[in-house]
């Protein structure tokens, strides 16, 4: 099955909002979020929104907002973004799938919506990036152009301000009850081990993939989407009755 409707929109400073809205207002659908970030979830992921419509989703995918807003802001607008398809999809049990900085509101959203079944991150940071924003400065220069036009910050200079205070403290990450599915690479620089250590520590249920080495970004492309679409099809459908 193709990709039934796909609409692209403006994103408000305020927070995210639908760039792609796929599969039609179908409420029997379960709901797939995707919350883009600044190296992946993008325009490059239209081949995997139609695989997941074709295995009977809905789909959902957002940008970030600009600038990032404050921490409990993050989570707020995925969980206003779930209800805003409670009548056209399935959000009993919905798949939230975080790319890079996409992956910290997914986390936190799933610490308080019980209705986020499951959280798919792909080269996700948790904590330490946010802890010591001065370590983006150290990162590869065309990841610091990437965070900066996706934070809308005017260079990366003003990177360490916008990310001060976004790291999930383990109290929250102790609070997801949905399975969290964390694909990562050796190279990454946004996921570190630490960040690594303290998923395997806190979370109550998870899976954890390792991509080959990416060169220096986060994973990407076929391999990474297709681990997505299994993972989203094993997390399990919606409940009946």
């Amino acid at each position: 099955m193709a990709v039934r409707e796909i609409r692209r929109g403006p994103v408000p400073a305020s927070g995210p909002d639908p760039v792609w809205w796929s599969g039609g207002s179908d409420p029997e659908r379960p709901l797939v979020l995707v919350v883009g970030g600044a190296l992946g979830g993008g325009p490059e992921c239209t081949r995997l929104l139609g695989r997941l419509v074709a295995y009977g989703h809905a789909v959902v995918a957002a940008r970030l907002p600009r600038p990032v807003p404050c921490a409990e802001c993050t989570a707020a607008s995925v969980t206003r973004l779930i209800d805003r398809h409670d009548r056209t999809a399935d959000t009993r049990r919905t798949h939230v799938i975080g790319f890079d900085l996409g992956g910290r509101p997914a986390l936190a959203a799933a610490a308080t919506d019980d209705r986020i079944a499951s959280v798919h991150l792909v080269g996700a940071p948790v904590s330490r990036l946010f802890e010591e924003p001065d370590r983006i400065l150290d990162l590869p220069p065309a990841t610091v152009d990437a965070l900066a036009d996706a934070t809308g910050a005017a260079g990366g200079e003003q990177l360490p301000y916008l990310l001060k205070g976004l790291a999930l403290l383990p109290e929250q990450l102790y609070e997801i009850r949905g399975r969290v599915w964390v694909g990562h690479a050796p190279d990454d620089p946004l996921t570190t081990p630490q960040d690594l250590a303290l998923l395997k520590l806190t979370l109550e249920s998870s899976v954890f993939h390792a991509f080959g080495p990416t060169g220096g970004t986060s994973p990407r492309g076929g391999p990474v989407h297709r681990w997505l679409v299994d993972g989203v099809r094993r997390a399990g459908a919606p409940p009946t009755g």
